[in-house]
């Protein structure tokens, strides 16, 4: 009986969870695994949670959709651990390896937390910022996971990195670098190995569900309750921050005008000042800013 080993992989929008999906799935593919990887997207934009799924057997995979229970649960954005809705580390056994991308250490986050699995980190954030000047953890995180999980060498990393990323449309000096990451990354995390389980067995075969068509009474939403998506809090999605610098502002007000999501207000003084609670971080303020009076700063440095 031929075994499977089930990866799933948590971060924002713009953060690489596919990418890294599709660079962990191609290496276990040229290690000579049968492999399936999908991300799954939600209705949001970059900073929303992304999930994505690998797969990977000496044998036919019968499975499809969601991994409930996976041997591998990847978090590319430790925030996540405090949204209910991301879920990560739902369908998490004893036996599931748990790799976290954050800067604190495992006891740390583990605190108040039930995390029955084996629990590592390592800063990936840091060591992209650093190494690439760019917030993308793609192939650092699959150097995390692979050496994390023992699946594959490092010379097959390496070819599935380059494969994937010139795919991508990145140059060879955007690959270069973004392997130097993935060798930190790799060589910073120790080999815990995971167990390959038995899938279980196909046994039975359904037809296809087909969506009735029903009128408009029954398919349209139920809304409970109106003009509620304040209430909702997007903080968690920035990396960076902008910061304003009321005694550079020209108060020309386009920071207040180009926002996507209406965090910017204007104070009685006709100051410009940023809902937090809401601003997703997209910097768009920060690059429009005339007199460049909008900072970028990295969260956790405020």
């Amino acid at each position: 009986m031929h075994t499977l080993a089930r990866l799933r992989f948590h971060g924002r929008g713009g953060e690489g969870v596919r990418l890294a999906s599709r660079i962990v799935g191609r290496a276990l593919f040229l290690a000579g695994f049968n492999v399936q990887d999908s991300p799954l997207y939600g209705a949001e934009r970059r900073g929303a949670p992304v999930v994505a799924f690998v797969r990977a057997s000496q044998g036919p995979i019968q499975e499809r959709g969601y991994v409930t229970s996976p041997d591998v649960a990847v978090v590319m954005d430790d925030s996540l651990l405090g949204v209910p809705e991301a879920a990560v580390l739902e369908g998490v056994t004893a036996t599931t390896l748990v790799l976290v991308n954050s800067s604190r250490d495992a006891d740390t986050l583990q605190r108040g937390r039930d995390v029955p699995g084996a629990f590592l980190t390592c800063d990936i954030s840091s060591l992209a910022l650093e190494t690439l000047g760019q917030h993308r953890l793609s192939a650092p995180t699959a150097g995390f996971t692979i050496k994390a999980t023992g699946l594959c060498t490092w010379p097959v990393l390496v070819e599935a990195v380059r494969r994937e990323l010139a795919d991508a449309g990145l140059d060879e000096a955007e690959i270069a670098r973004n392997l130097e990451a993935t060798e930190k990354a790799f060589r910073s995390t120790p080999s815990l190995g995971i167990g390959f389980r038995t899938p279980g067995a196909v046994t039975e075969r359904h037809a296809p569900f087909v969506v009735p068509r029903l009128p408009a009474w029954a398919a349209a939403p139920t809304i409970v309750a109106e003009a509620n998506s304040a209430l909702r809090t997007t903080a968690g999605w920035r990396v960076y921050r902008p910061v304003i610098d009321l005694s550079r502002c020209s108060r020309c007000f386009l920071c207040f005008v180009l926002c996507p999501e209406g965090a910017v207000h204007l104070d009685p003084e006709h100051d410009p000042w940023i809902d937090y609670d809401h601003c997703k971080g997209c910097l768009v303020c920060v690059e429009e800013c005339p007199p460049h009076a909008i900072a970028s700063v990295r969260e956790g440095a405020v």
